[in-house]
């Protein structure tokens, strides 16, 4: 019962944690995406907003000015120009009748007009009119002209919402144009007012929240028409500074007002006089249904919380008992006892999990049995070729040729052979190392074929030429040496004249190493070869058809590399023979 408790337990501070932790961040990650929503949600409208507005004042205005040039460019109105430019001349009745005529059409198109002034020469044209009642004024055109921001008399100017004290119009918004050579030489003002109600309407239709509004903005003003509480109030000094100073033309603006109110600001640029039309609403009214929503995710988590903890003691039980008894198994198992035997298994995950157990028990044995008797069979197949290396006729033969040198006084090339003796004997021991880079087993071999060399002089010459990108990669030991001792004593001596034994080796397709033993010897019958590959490929092979040198050497490649590699025996096309060893490529 303590160990249930204590398994119990564990689950539970496992998997109540892993509950609440999944609530958390399933809550959290529903809450940012709802948030970011809503915010992308809200900046749409808001961008709609100010696109609608910007659209609607750009065509209307644009259109406005375009009727205005065209109404300058008439023939008429230039003739009135020019006819006043000298001084004794005064203007026709029909002049002012095609004046007031060209004017009213313009009232009757546009209801947003409120006034218009024509002033020029010194007051000898001189009409300002207002709805359909016309009159004279006199002005001081250097008022106007000072307001301009260049030498430019031709660039129109537009004038803020303002009161047109000088001509007894309030609250309008102006645009003129100048006529002169420049702004220290004005001669005339043809201006139109604009009535700030079109203006007013048009911000105020706009709905965006309950203190979030429209407005114009310009460098010589802020336009704007809807009373809000005072603590959402934007200063037009401080709101002038961040808009008309703007790099881009459209974008947002995160700033804090003088009472502490976060405040967002959209704006867009109207193409036709640069002005920014800019919606302003308070981040707190903007983002309230996120703080609704993140309320009502808070709620519903702690409702899940409190329900999974209950759920998960209930099926915490339900896992546990049957848990239990597989842990006493499991148990006996640690203590190396692989003798395990389940009755029943359970119709549930658990008896899936009972009978893996046991069938990985009877692969976990069958495995240790397997690797026992592959190490068995390396470590013979080392013994073996241990063995072979320490021949009594070869290490008698060798002994009996260094003799001879001593007793020809040949002292040097004798203690050649005894050095080459002892590298060839130290390599084949290798302090137990069952592998070797190739650069040794090359080593190796060259102290052999100096031996054998030394023992049947002439009789046969050898050639290595190994690639050195493989000198490094590792062999199986006393690969070579086997193979080549053949190709001596079966090639060699049934060859009238000199032979040649060449190694040679590459590296194919930068994953195999392919090493060759070759002999120019008489070679074997095709049918032999033949029955020779065949045995290689056998797991069992025959001694009596490889040889021993063969048969083992093959063997400890297919126990290090796989039954994929080893040796290849084919015959050569103008006699000898050509063995492939083939191993994989560790670079």
């Amino acid at each position: 019962m303590p160990v249930f408790r204590s398994l119990k337990s564990t689950i539970l501070w496992l998997f109540v944690p892993i509950i609440i932790l999944f609530v958390l961040v399933t809550g959290t990650v529903s809450f940012i995406l709802a948030s970011q929503q809503l915010e992308e949600n809200a900046y749409t409208n808001l961008n709609d907003t100010i696109a609608q507005t910007k659209s609607l004042l750009n065509d209307k205005l644009t259109a406005f000015i375009v009727e205005l040039i065209g109404l300058e460019n008439k023939s008429e109105w230039i003739t009135i120009m020019n006819k006043t430019d000298a001084p004794d001349v005064s203007l026709d009745p029909e002049d002012y009748i095609f004046m007031n005529k060209a004017l009213d059409s313009y009232f009757e198109r546009y209801s947003m007009l409120d006034s218009v002034l024509f002033y020029y020469n010194e007051g000898r044209v001189s009409l300002f009119k207002q709805n359909s009642l016309g009159s004279t004024v006199h002005i001081s055109l250097e008022d106007y002209s000072n307001k301009l921001e260049s030498d430019r008399l031709s660039v129109m100017k537009w004038l803020n919402i303002h009161d047109e004290d000088k001509l007894a119009t309030p609250q309008v918004i102006s645009v003129y144009r100048m006529f002169g050579k420049d702004t220290s030489h004005t001669k005339g003002i043809f201006m139109m007012n604009l009535k700030s109600r079109y203006f007013s309407d048009l911000l105020n239709n706009a709905k965006i929240s309950t203190n979030g509004y429209l407005c114009i903005v310009s460098n010589d003003g802020v336009m704007s028409f809807k009373n809000v509480e005072q603590h959402y109030d934007m200063d037009d000094t401080v709101l002038q500074k961040q808009l008309m100073t703007a790099d881009e033309p459209s974008g947002q603006i995160n700033i804090t007002n003088k009472y502490g109110e976060k405040m967002l600001i959209v704006y867009d640029t109207l193409s036709i006089n640069k002005w920014k039309i800019a919606a302003i609403v308070p981040e707190s009214e903007l983002f309230n249904k996120v703080n609704s929503i993140g309320l009502v995710i808070i709620t519903v988590m702690l409702l899940v919380i409190v329900f999974a903890a209950i759920l998960s003691n209930i099926i915490v039980h339900i896992i546990t008992k049957p848990l239990i008894k597989l842990t006493h198994k499991v148990n006996r198992i640690d203590d190396g006892n692989l003798e395990i035997r389940y009755k029943t298994f359970p119709s549930n995950e658990i008896g899936i999990l009972s009978r893996g157990i046991q069938e990985m028990t009877l692969r976990i044995k069958n495995l240790l049995k397997e690797v026992k008797e592959e190490q068995e069979k390396k470590r013979s197949a080392e013994l073996a070729v241990l063995q072979s290396q320490i021949k009594p006729h070869f290490l008698y033969n060798t002994l009996f040729s260094i003799k001879q040198l001593c007793d020809m006084e040949e002292n040097k090339d004798a203690a050649k052979m005894v050095t080459a003796l002892s590298n060839f004997y130290r390599i084949s021991i290798n302090k137990g190392n069952e592998n070797i880079p190739i650069s040794q087993e090359i080593e190796h071999i060259r102290n052999y074929l100096y031996i054998q060399q030394m023992r049947y002089g002439e009789d046969f010459s050898y050639e290595i030429d190994i690639e050195p990108e493989i000198m490094n990669c590792h062999i199986v030991k006393l690969t070579l040496q086997p193979l080549i001792e053949n190709a001596i004593y079966h090639g060699m001596k049934q060859k009238r004249g000199q032979g040649l034994i060449r190694i040679w080796g590459q590296l194919h397709n930068n994953q195999e190493v392919q090493l060759y033993v070759e002999d120019n010897g008489k070679g074997m019958p095709e049918e032999d070869v033949k029955a020779i590959n065949q045995s290689l490929m056998v797991e069992e092979a025959s001694e009596s058809v490889l040889g021993f040198g063969i048969l083992n050497v093959n063997k400890r490649l297919q126990l290090n590399y796989g039954t994929s590699y080893g040796l290849i025996y084919e015959n050569k096309l103008h006699g000898g023979i050509i063995v492939t060893i083939r191993i994989p490529f560790y670079g």
